[in-house]
Order: structure tokens, then sequence, then C-alpha cells
């Protein structure tokens, strides 16, 4: 459908249609002492097809997203997704400007440690080997600004807001990784208690069931848990954002606010399985109705009001850059696969720096406090520090290029570096070489039940992950 209408624009408008393509391979070797089960390859596919026109009343544009990806360990895994990317039209409608489609709609100014931007889900399957591009999912949202050059005011509304995109089973960068669930399982088959001799025999079955399970069942398991629950879309559970935008004489500040359905659901694992998982014993066979009266997990998709700002501004040769956001009830990840609210603040700042073209750095920070932490906390903390920097060198007429990013986490004491050296062959073509190096002061889970109650941090609990890559860009 978006084909044909680009192609009536096209032949209709007096300017000829703006168009691109990219095209981004990207191949991943494991460079880590991981376990067996690890993925020693991994390669990712993006595609982003693009055209723009300009019409006498406004702009239409098109975007198609396309993404393959390839994991080769014990299971060789091959995953193709086709998605609309930013789709719509923009332009003056009487007194206001109007955006409406498919799109992606960036709130602050930080990138590294981003505190407000919460009106787009985020892909994260690719964990620091996604480019910046693939990061923000485009949705449905109609944007009206109005305003006079200096002070602008917005409202947004996306009917059918989606969750993060997370594998939470069977990738390196998910929470249950390769052979970790079919490990389980079979340790599970010999676990004593009263109710062993009824239990252990289906258990076992289950174990080579799961053993002989095709990647894509498991990858179809991974997105039944992720979207349980999940409110209906019809236009009725929407997110609304409103933005106040002022200039002066150099400094650009903007208020915002928002009612979002969280991006992340609040869950309760049963508690006669958490008890079962805890105790690695099966239940007594007087507590067996306990842990099958009620559902093994409940799932709630809440709402959250938050109030944030962002201000940008040049002191001398430095560009400054600062954030600040608060939450009603933050859905904060605990041990065991719950979760549980807290009301939450943040605040953090960046500073860069440039010489001509040639070079570029760039330093943020970002402080985190839960109001009122749940006990068991996962991957977080009451209080979390987060530091990030990049930096951008140039050579030879700008064909030889280094790139480096890099995170630093004090609360867990965990980092992690990915440098990137590019060479550009001519204008379109690049090829470039680098690697991702994490490491952290908490061991990485090896097992499921490891991985439920981990106390490290999320840098930490990849830290087996290293890999050197190989990248090709084609811009067109």
């Amino acid at each position: 459908m978006l084909i044909p209408l680009a192609l009536s624009l096209a032949a209709s408008a007096e300017s000829p249609p703006e168009v691109g393509l990219t095209i981004e391979p990207l191949v991943a070797v494991d460079a880590s002492d991981s376990p067996d089960s690890a993925d020693s390859l991994e390669s990712w596919l993006w595609i982003r097809a693009k055209a723009k026109q300009r019409t006498d009343h406004g702009t239409w544009f098109f975007a198609v997203n396309g993404e393959h990806n390839v994991r080769v360990g014990e299971d060789t895994e091959a995953i193709w997704q086709l998605d609309v990317g930013e789709t719509g039209w923009s332009g003056e409608t009487g007194p206001v400007h109007l955006r409406i489609g498919n799109l992606v709609e960036r709130w602050g100014k930080l990138d590294l440690t981003p505190i407000i931007d919460v009106l787009n889900p985020r892909d994260l399957r690719a964990g620091p080997l996604a480019t910046v591009e693939s990061m923000h999912v485009a949705v449905p949202m109609a944007v009206v600004q109005a305003g006079v050059p200096k002070a602008r005011a917005e409202l947004s509304f996306s009917p059918f807001p989606q969750g993060d995109r997370i594998d939470m089973i069977g990738s390196d960068w998910s929470l249950i990784r390769p052979g970790m669930l079919e490990g389980f399982v079979t340790d599970a088959a010999g676990w004593s208690g009263g109710s062993a001799a009824l239990l252990s025999g289906t258990i076992d079955q289950l174990g080579v069931a799961l053993e002989d399970l095709q990647p894509s069942t498991m990858r179809a398991l991974s997105t039944a848990l992720s979207e349980a629950e999940r409110p209906e879309d019809n236009g009725l559970n929407g997110n609304l954002g409103a933005r106040l935008e002022l200039e002066g004489s150099g400094l650009d500040v903007a208020f915002v606010g928002a009612n979002t359905r969280s991006s992340m659901p609040k869950t309760s694992l049963n508690p006669a399985i958490r008890t079962m998982l805890q105790t690695e014993s099966l239940p007594e066979l007087t507590e067996f109705d306990a842990l099958v009266a009620s559902p093994p997990m409940e799932t709630e998709w809440l709402r959250t009001w938050m109030a944030g700002a962002e201000l940008s501004t040049v002191l001398g040769p430095l560009g400054v850059r600062a954030e600040a956001g608060w939450w009603s009830n933050k859905v904060v990840q605990q041990q065991w696969l719950s979760a549980d609210t807290s009301p939450a603040v943040s605040v953090g700042g960046g500073l860069d720096w440039a010489h001509g073209s040639a070079v570029f750095v760039s330093v943020e920070g970002r402080f985190s406090r839960l109001l009122s932490p749940p006990d068991s906390l996962f991957l977080t903390a009451r209080d979390t520090i987060d530091l990030g920097a990049t930096a951008r060198f140039t050579f030879a007429a700008d064909r030889i290029q280094l790139l480096g990013a890099g995170l630093y986490s004090p609360t867990f004491d965990e980092w992690m570096l990915r440098p990137e050296l590019s060479y550009r062959f001519s204008d379109p073509i690049s090829l470039g070489i680098g690697g991702v190096w994490i490491q952290g002061d908490e061991a990485p889970p090896s097992t499921l039940l490891e991985a439920l109650r981990y106390a490290g941090g999320p840098m930490s609990m990849m830290s087996d992950n290293d890999v050197v890559f190989a990248t090709l860009r084609w811009i067109q």
C-alpha cells in the first residue's frame, strides 16, 4: 500500500522525491571464555529504505526496516523481520504544525545515559551490537505543535503503545541464556520432596522435549512471556505527552510531562513456585494444591505519571546538556521474576567538545534514586550512578575514523567498552572492525537459578559476552 501511494505522490509532485537506502551487516565472533551452550557467532543485517516527498501542503515520508539475525551455537537460528519505520505526513494545518503516522519522537539531550526519552519503546535484543537507528521503535503517533519561534507547545498521543523488545529466552543478550532452561529442567527432575515420585518422571520428559524443541518455538515462548496480559490495542490505553520548549539567548529549555503505560510489566511469581525454586526441592503433596490453584505468574501493565526537563547551552568551547525526570510509580525488577513499583527521580548531564570535524569527545553521567524501593532488587539498586563517554577521531581526509563508546557503573563496579575503526572506501561504502569488552565485579550466572537471584548489575551479567566484529555500511 505504501509503495503505490509513494509512486502516486512522486508522479503528481513538481519536485522529485528524495530516496535513500542503508544496508548494514555486522558479524560478531565470541572472544571470551563463554559456556559451551553460548552462541559462538552472531550476525545482524539492518536494512533501512526511506523516501520523502515535499508538496505544497507538507511532506510525506516513508520508511521500511528489514532485519535479519543469525545465531550459531548448539542450534543455528535465523530470524527475519520487516517493520514499518518512520512513515507519515508533516506540515502546517492552520495555526499548528502536525506530524502524524508511525513516528519516533525523542525527548531529552543525553545519548548514553538517557532519562526522559519515554515516548518510544527500545529494541534491546542486539545488546551493544545494535546501531543507534535500530534501537528506537517507531509507533503510531500524532504530534501537534503550536507557538512562536521562541516558545512552542506540543501535544503527542500514541494510541497503540508497545513494550520494549527484549529476548527473555535463548539469546546471549537475554536473561535466560542458551542452555539454561534445559539444564534447569534436567536438574529439577532429580530434586527431592514429597511429590518427587509423582513429578520427577514428568519433569524428566519435559527436559527431553525442551532439548528437541525448535528454536522458533522457544522464541514464540519468549514473545508470549513478554506480551502476557498486555492491554488490547483499542486506542483507549494510549500514551499522552506534553512538551513546552523555550529558546533564549544561547539557552534552550524544555519541560515535559506524560501519562504512559510502562514499557515493562509488573510481575509476581506464584509463591509456591518461588519457594520451590529457592529451596530447590519439589513441594510436598499437601502443598501441591497451592502450586496449581493460582497461575504461575501474574502480570500487570501499569500506568505512570512522569515529569521532566531538559536544557542545552554552550559555555566557551563546551556544549552543555542536562536532563531530569520524576516518575510516580516506576516498575522496578526484583529477583525471582517478580517486580514492584516505586516513585523515582533521576538527574543527568553531559559535556561535548569538538575540534573541527577531526575530533569529537562527549562525556555523560546520570544519578537515579528509587524513593520507596522494594526488597530483592534485580539488576538495579536504590541509588545508581551511570557514566558514559564517546569519542570520534577522523584522519586521512575523513576516510579513516576511530570511534569509541564506553559505560561505567560505580554502583556495581562494572564497565563496557565498544571501540571501532572504520575506513571509507567511497562516499557510500565503509568497512569497520571493532569489539565489545565487558567486565564486572560479580561473575555472570551460569544456571537459571543463579540468573533469577543474580545480585550484580546488567553489564556484569553479560560479562562473558566479549566479541570482536566486522561491519559494512552502504548508504545511498
